[in-house]
């Protein structure tokens, strides 16, 4: 029985530098879809389903660690930069990414995608979530705490969400009300992230504090297409 091929997704602005990673892949014998930018990198995580992450830091107004956050499952990944930044390195370690300054030798980099891929078939009985979670389209605005939000997907046991940066730092608990349903939960950030200067990206935990809120919430995940 011939096994299948594991898919890489590249994530690089740089002409150059994707073409060759996308060429050596290919070669080693991976399936390889290489794409220029941090959209075309969202689309294709939440398109397509690559084993394994490959992405550049820096995408014009984002970077590769937002991208990863933001995929719609766990995935094995590798986060590349030319330029040292303890603060993404700690994040990046945070989110189970490697992270890896160049210039890295293609061979260096082919071992790593081995171990990691290897890794990810090991974990894969493993729940890093309880429950899948479901892309909202379109959004659903919530108000969190007393900024306006935005939930961009959701599951019975978390959501995450866009919300505006403000002067006062985000807490690690916030209300969470959705004026749509007239529902209000309890969402304990799991971590986050910015997206440019103005937003943050978070994934929380809902507290569901009692069955008719936990019912409800529920209703809404099962309402989502």
């Amino acid at each position: 029985m011939t096994r299948k091929r594991s898919k890489v997704l590249v994530v690089d602005d740089d002409t150059a530098t994707r073409l060759g990673l996308a060429e050596f892949f290919t070669e080693a014998g991976y399936e390889v879809q290489a794409v220029g930018s941090y959209e075309e990198g969202l689309r294709a995580l939440r398109s397509g389903s690559p084993d394994l992450l490959i992405a550049d830091v820096r995408l014009g107004a984002f970077n590769g660690l937002q991208l990863l956050v933001s995929s719609p499952r766990p995935i094995p990944a590798i986060i590349i930069t030319g330029f040292a930044d303890p603060v993404l390195e700690s994040d990046a370690r945070q989110h189970g990414a490697e992270y890896v300054l160049k210039p890295v030798s293609p061979h260096v980099l082919l071992e790593m995608v081995g171990r990691r891929l290897a890794r990810g078939e090991e974990s894969q009985c493993e729940t890093v979530r309880r429950w899948d979670r479901k892309p909202v389209p379109g959004g659903l605005e919530a108000r969190i705490d007393d900024r306006p939000g935005r939930i961009l997907d959701i599951s019975y046991g978390g959501l995450r969400f866009e919300v505006p940066r403000s002067e006062t730092d985000l807490p690690p608990s916030l209300s969470l009300k959705l004026p749509s349903s007239d529902l209000s939960v309890r969402a304990d950030i799991v971590w986050r992230t910015t997206i440019g200067s103005e937003i943050w990206m978070c994934g929380a935990q809902v507290s569901q504090s009692s069955p008719a809120i936990a019912r409800e919430w529920r209703g809404l995940v099962d309402a989502v297409a």
